[in-house]
């Protein structure tokens, strides 16, 4: 009987932008999927997980964005409406220089208020010839990796008792 060895994919996911505590904490679920490896380009000063490689650059330096996507399978940016279009020229820079083809874009927020911003981003993209989704909020981040992440501690309460099931 032959034994086979089971081969793990692992995807290189680039996640860039600003990580306010939902977001933070969404990463950190992320991480614990182990088909992810995962590295972090953020202005923010955040603690993230150890298997996380973590760079603290301002998102919308061209040379330094465009070295952090070298050698990713996938790029996430969470990036708010009203930096939208000053973000999307500097992917679609960095996405250029470095052969990067798809890109993820999360809008941070909702706001409605911008649909200038929104439709010049989308211009940009379109013209970059790039694949790219836009989303907004983290829900969809999972889906389009094709992983959701799961939180690390889960606690199953029986709905009849009010108590810790097990």
């Amino acid at each position: 009987m032959i034994k086979r060895k089971e081969v793990m994919i692992l995807k290189r996911v680039l996640i860039i932008g600003a990580l306010d505590t939902a977001a933070q904490r969404y990463v950190d679920d992320l991480s614990h999927n182990q088909q992810f490896q995962l590295t972090v380009y953020t202005p923010s000063r955040v603690r993230l997980a150890e298997s996380i490689q973590a760079l603290t650059e301002e998102v919308l330096d061209e040379g330094g964005l465009t070295a952090a996507m070298l050698d990713q399978d996938v790029v996430v940016a969470l990036v708010p409406t009203i930096r939208l279009t000053a973000m999307v020229k500097t992917l679609v820079t960095a996405a250029n220089a470095t052969g990067t083809r798809s890109l993820m874009i999360s809008r941070t927020d909702d706001i409605d208020d911008l649909p200038g911003e929104i439709r010049m981003a989308r211009q940009q993209l379109a013209q970059a010839q790039l694949h790219y989704d836009f989303i907004t909020g983290l829900g969809g981040i999972g889906t389009l990796l094709g992983s959701t992440p799961v939180p690390s501690e889960v606690i199953p309460f029986d709905p009849l008792t009010g108590q810790q099931a097990g």
